[in-house]
């Protein structure tokens, strides 16, 4: 939880975007003004009270510290006091030893902006509440920085009882760098909705993106409870929710999206749900301006639930897990005809809850080139697995590691001798800061822990992905977090940029942000919370090294490049030397060296998945192309 203000020592920066002026810069705010008390000073009439459902209700202006407050206990003991959310989720709790009588309580919490519960989660606090007997005459202000303004009972005695805290002092937090009220560092705010903004529904969760390769328009893909959101994020500042696919059967907690080929594949834990597929090429003809229902353009029925999806886009294979198949494990599907997936191989030797899997290029020499699955198996551990071979899917290694709770989810660095991971439960069940374990796979048959970076708070941690040499997390109440992975080889990494979804608390609870997608071409991430959609914008202080932006890439002399889009076979013309091929995350995917020289060229683009990229010659002549299969 945040009990005290984390400074921080920054120059603010200025980022030009092509969008304009971005509404929600980085800026320092807050840290104006004295200490205040309000509420009732002395009690009145009532009683020790023995039920712990109800409580204040606390209206906050501003970012501030809830400092401390009066209590008068019925016997000495231990008491655990808290902020509510006002439907009464706990949000910041703690255990205070209390002596008989009356006391001070010193909290030192932290409170943004919003209405909250302020109460005791013990059955029984023994703590003084006055009743309808007492002069009670809501509101009490608290100076300018917020106010007690009733209680949560519901009906008539709503405003009759005050509960437990006197004389509760506030005082304005010192100076922060937010943007649109939300703590930052080296991140922007380009927009947020509320997730009833963008399709409803009782909680939202994964999400993902797509670029058209011809307009470059940009998609993000909110999954939530009850459907699929479609945002146009191509103007980052004025997102335009524009088409809904609801769940296929029951609306669940749970849903996930990868896309593949310009389509979005969609599973969801919901009975009986299957997997989704959706052509997003003719989503760009919907209009922007109202929502379109719209229906899955093909529908895979192979599983039922399925609580996750991963796609290895170097080989158009498709693995969904935790299904209602072959135990939780690997479901291989072909995605040659991507609407049409083919069921080629499976692993049940233990359950998946999230899994990578590349064509290694690490330094194992046994297992280079072939297709490999790092498996975040849960209360299992990891698994790796060969999967070169469909009809032969074999474990190769199996790891524990010390407080293991849950392992969640992971992401193999693009050098493939490291693999990060977290543990969804090692901060409730072990009382960890937010960790990441950093797995070494040289040697993919005796993968070991080289170390672990441990945040400075304690929320859990979720989903992470890598560009280059930058680590993206969604990691629930901390929101964004990005870290630099060059440390790996120490065992150890370097937070470098943040952006707090919900800025009250970082309590190790589920509830917050669910996933990140990093890799739109703009630079611009979206973020998926369980209440909110956001997009932001990393600072060019951070962008990721090890890769080579797209804007260096392009220069003034044009290759001629035909056609375009290109298939299986590309024609070059104007070229001097080598040739580079970088896809929009400026990573460098194929290099062609001592070409013969000719007026016209012919490159072979076959092993190359669909998308766009950047053809580059060692002069600087560059092309913008297309690659559909």
């Amino acid at each position: 939880m945040k009990k005290t203000l984390q400074t921080i020592a920054m120059s603010l920066f200025t980022i030009a975007h092509v969008f304009g002026q971005n509404p929600y810069p980085c800026e320092l705010s807050g840290g104006e003004g004295d200490a205040a008390t309000g509420g009732l000073s002395s009690t009145q009439q009532g009683q020790y009270h023995d039920n712990g459902a109800y409580f204040n209700i606390l209206e906050i202006n501003q970012p501030v510290n809830l400092v401390s407050a009066r209590v008068f206990a019925n016997g000495p003991g231990p008491r655990t006091l808290a902020i509510f959310s006002t439907e009464g989720d706990p949000l910041i709790f703690e255990v205070y030893d209390l002596p008989d009588g009356e006391s001070i309580v010193e909290f030192d919490w932290e409170l943004s902006p919003g209405s909250y519960g302020f109460g005791s989660m013990s059955d029984n606090p023994q703590l003084w509440r006055d009743d309808a007997n007492s002069e009670v005459n809501y509101p009490y202000e608290i100076g300018e920085y917020g106010a007690i303004t009733g209680t949560n009972i519901q009906g008539q005695n709503e405003f009759n009882y005050y509960y437990f805290f006197y004389d509760v002092t506030l005082e304005p937090q010192g100076p922060t760098v937010n943007s649109g009220g939300y703590p930052c560092w080296n991140v922007e705010l380009l927009d947020v909705e509320p997730i009833s903004a963008v399709g409803g529904g009782e909680n939202g969760n994964d999400c993902w993106g797509w670029t058209d390769p011809d307009s470059g328009r940009e998609i993000a893909i909110y999954g939530r409870s009850n459907g699929t959101a479609f945002i146009d994020v191509t103007e980052p500042t004025n997102i335009k929710y524009f088409a809904n696919l609801p769940t296929a059967t029951s609306p669940s907690l749970w849903r996930d999206i990868k896309v593949y080929d310009g389509h979005a594949y969609i599973v969801s834990e919901a009975g009986g749900h299957g997997m989704q597929i959706v052509k997003l090429e003719a989503l760009l003809e919907l209009p922007l301006d109202q929502v379109t229902q719209i229906e899955p353009t093909a529908f895979y029925g192979g599983f039922g639930n399925a609580h996750n999806i991963m796609i290895n886009e170097e080989t158009g294979y498709a693995y969904a897990i935790g299904t209602s198949t072959y135990s939780g494990g690997l479901h291989i599907l072909d995605l040659e005809n991507p609407q049409q997936p083919v069921l080629v191989g499976s692993y049940d030797g233990a359950y998946s809850h999230d899994v990578h899997p590349i064509v290694y290029q690490g330094p194992d020499e046994d297992y280079f080139g072939r297709e490999m699955v790092i498996c975040f198996n849960g209360y299992s551990g990891i698994f790796i697995v060969d999967a070169e071979d469909k009809s032969d899917v074999t474990a190769v290694a199996q790891l524990g590691y010390a407080q293991s709770g849950y392992t969640h989810q992971g992401y193999v660095g693009e050098n493939h001798r490291y693999c990060f991971f977290n543990d969804e439960l090692d901060e409730q069940n072990f009382g960890n800061n937010t960790r990441t374990y950093i797995m070494d796979i040289a040697d993919l048959d005796n993968p070991f822990i080289v170390g672990y970076y441990e945040a400075d708070v304690e929320a859990i941690d979720h989903n992470m992905y890598i560009i280059g040499d930058k680590m993206y997390q969604s990691n629930y109440l901390s929101g964004l977090r990005i870290l630099d992975v060059n440390g790996a080889p120490q065992g150890s990494l370097e937070l470098v940029g943040y952006f707090d979804t919900n800025p009250s608390t970082d309590t190790p609870v589920f509830d917050g942000t669910w996933s990140n997608y990093p890799y739109f071409p703009s630079g611009n991430i979206a973020v998926s919370s369980m209440t909110h959609f956001f997009m932001v914008q990393p600072s060019s202080a951070i962008a990721p090294t090890g890769t080579t932006s797209v804007e260096s890439l392009e220069a003034e002399t044009e290759l001629q490049v035909f056609p375009n889009p290109a298939g299986d076979v590309l024609r070059i013309e104007g070229w001097n030397g080598t040739l580079s091929l970088f896809d929009l995350s400026g990573k460098q995917c194929k290099e062609w060296k001592n070409l013969p020289g000719s007026v016209g060229l012919h490159l072979n683009t076959s092993d190359l998945p669909s998308g766009m990229y950047i053809l580059k010659d060692e002069t600087g002549a560059s092309a913008r192309l297309a690659i559909q299969h």
